[in-house]
């Protein structure tokens, strides 16, 4: 099986609800899909999504993706994609970092080595181990801030991981989370996710304000080094987001100690490759993870949970369900949500078929 064609398609993320707000001051009032099908010369094809945030959060811009695929295409054309890993080693070899590019193209090779297999996704990515993954509920900055009523809603459907954004004022998002805290019922979780937004003296009054209230404190600062400071001063839990992009990253953060969580995400990493690979290392090393990815619709959302459903359960915090803030559909055949925890099929790749009015014309097609 070869590669014969890569087509390209850009589909808009309609946010419910209004922009999302998180972190230092960062919004986004609408995402974008590039979705990446990978057609082969046996007539099946692949997909993949890449979904960046807005261009000041990763190192990462959705006019970046046409221009990576324009650039990797003509040295992908005539590989085998059922071989993941040597497309990817490919793309590293003619291309330096674009990792959210990438990613697309390395999902589309899992779902393509998939489909031609006639096996979901998770039985090549280690095999299923949890049939229904605890997935977590996002609770925005202000002016989204109706929190009891969320938390109300959100244990009604069954969930018992709470994340919440903080990132403001130091004092003001410590008194939000108190008030989350004080509803919180025995088996429920609470994570305060900076997204890096505080500086260092601003994450230690935080933590400061919060030392009693049991939570995890998420990515509170943008540097590695600011992380692992606070890390060293506070007593909540400390996991890891943006500052583990890459294998290297996470072996740093074990020999220092950095944190006690890790967040997986797919784009991040640059695909379902890496990932696992990112994955089966903190398994290793007893670091329990979050996996999920950046943003996306219905084949993001797919990708992330067969990754989840193959990781050992024990070293699995949570997952989520991306299509879920997000108005339409750009997929058939996503993972389904059933008391609190995410569900995925056992249909052969993904298990996905897009919804090709809603991705309408290709933006680009090589052969």
């Amino acid at each position: 099986m070869k590669i014969a064609r890569i087509r390209l398609y850009a589909a808009p993320l309609p946010i419910k609800g209004g922009p999302w707000r998180w972190g230092k001051g960062f919004e986004m009032h609408a995402g974008t899909a590039h979705v990446v099908a990978l057609d082969s010369d046996t007539g099946l094809t692949g997909w993949g999504e890449s979904a960046p945030m807005v261009a000041f959060y990763l190192p990462a811009h959705d006019k970046g993706i046409p221009a990576v695929v324009a650039e990797l295409a003509p040295h992908l054309l005539g590989l085998d994609p059922r071989n993941p890993a040597a497309v990817d080693a490919e793309m590293d070899r003619w291309l330096h970092g674009h990792a959210y590019a990438k990613s697309a193209i390395d999902v589309a090779c899992w779902d393509l080595a998939g489909r031609a297999l006639g096996v979901p996704c998770h039985l090549l990515l280690g095999g299923r181990r949890s049939d229904a993954m605890p997935i977590f509920r996002t609770i925005p900055q202000p002016p989204h801030d109706d929190l009891d009523a969320r938390l109300t809603d959100y244990r009604a459907q069954g969930f018992r991981y709470f994340q919440m954004k903080v990132g403001g004022d130091p004092s003001a998002e410590a008194a939000r989370v108190r008030s989350v805290a004080a509803l919180l019922r025995p088996g429920e979780s609470l994570i305060a996710d900076a997204n890096r937004g505080w500086r260092r003296d601003q994450a230690l009054r935080f933590a400061h304000e919060t030392r009693d209230l049991s939570l995890t404190f998420e990515q509170p600062c943008d540097s590695y080094d600011d992380c692992l400071s606070v890390r060293r001063r506070t007593s909540h839990v400390l996991k890891l987001d943006e500052a583990i992009k890459t294998a290297d990253d996470l072996f740093r953060a074990i020999a220092d100690d950095a944190c006690d969580t890790v967040c997986v995400k797919i784009a991040k990493q640059g695909g379902l490759t890496k990932a696992r690979t990112i994955r089966d290392i903190c398994a290793a090393r007893g670091l329990p993870m979050t996996v999920e990815d950046v943003w996306g619709g219905e084949i993001a959302s797919a990708a992330v949970a067969h990754l989840a459903a193959s990781t050992p359960p024990d070293m699995l915090l949570n997952t989520t369900d991306l299509q879920n803030y997000n108005d339409g559909e750009i997929a058939t055949g996503a993972p389904t949500v059933a008391d609190g925890c995410l569900i995925v099929s056992d249909r052969p790749g993904l298990g996905i078929e897009p919804v090709m009015a809603a991705l309408g014309d290709p933006v680009a097609v090589y052969d």
